[in-house]
């Protein structure tokens, strides 16, 4: 399996684990509704956690001009605008860019 099919696996079972998580339903019932085992989603769980995860802090401003959406800048230079009311889906953008 090549890295970046293994990339997009990990990314997807991370999302599964936290559906779960978010769901408080029993990893067999979640699992089954997905049509997944949970020994798959227990062996993506370790592999999930032994995976180091990037932190990082990162200087944030703020400004009335920017009232209706957040813009987030990053390193890289790229700047991302993202309407206030998407704040939830901040993580996932920051994850396709990154």
């Amino acid at each position: 399996m090549s890295r970046l099919a293994s990339s997009k696996t990990a990314k997807i079972w991370a999302e599964r684990i936290a559906q779960c998580e978010r769901s408080n339903a029993p990893v067999a019932q979640f699992c089954q509704s997905i049509g997944r085992s949970p020994t798959s989603y227990y062996q993506w769980k370790r592999k999930l956690a032994a995976k180091p995860q990037a932190t990082a802090f990162l200087r944030v401003q703020t400004s009335d001009s920017t009232k209706d959406s957040i813009e987030i800048k990053l390193p890289s230079g790229i700047s991302i605008m993202v309407p206030v009311s998407a704040v939830e889906s901040i993580a996932a953008i920051l994850e396709q860019v990154a």
